[in-house]
């Protein structure tokens, strides 16, 4: 939740319903500001991706977009891949931090 600015709060826990429970903790967050608010980027993620579960419900844009952030901070760097790939054009200031804040 603290990666994401908190007006996002119901979207983002709509998409940490579908994330499966992780096998190991999230690594120590960095901090960056986003429009004024502070948020804490996990260095990197263990969570498996989530299945194309055609039970649950699809994941409205803004969901996907922050499933697709989550997931650019994942252990392996072809998931990153992946996921970095779905949020370049997004245009979201939350989704477009790449770098860590000094």
């Amino acid at each position: 939740m603290a990666a994401f600015p908190t007006r996002l709060a119901g979207d983002v826990r709509s998409v940490l319903a579908v994330v499966p429970e992780a096998r190991l903790a999230p690594t120590t967050p960095f901090k960056v500001e986003v429009q004024g608010e502070t948020v804490a980027i996990p260095s990197r993620i263990y969570d498996e991706e989530p299945s194309s579960d055609s039970e649950r419900p699809p994941l409205a844009g803004t969901q996907q977009v922050i499933l697709h952030c989550l997931y650019s901070r994942r252990s392996d760097g072809r998931v990153r891949q992946r996921h970095l790939e779905q949020i370049v054009a997004s245009g979201e200031p939350w989704a477009m931090r790449s770098r860590k804040s000094t």
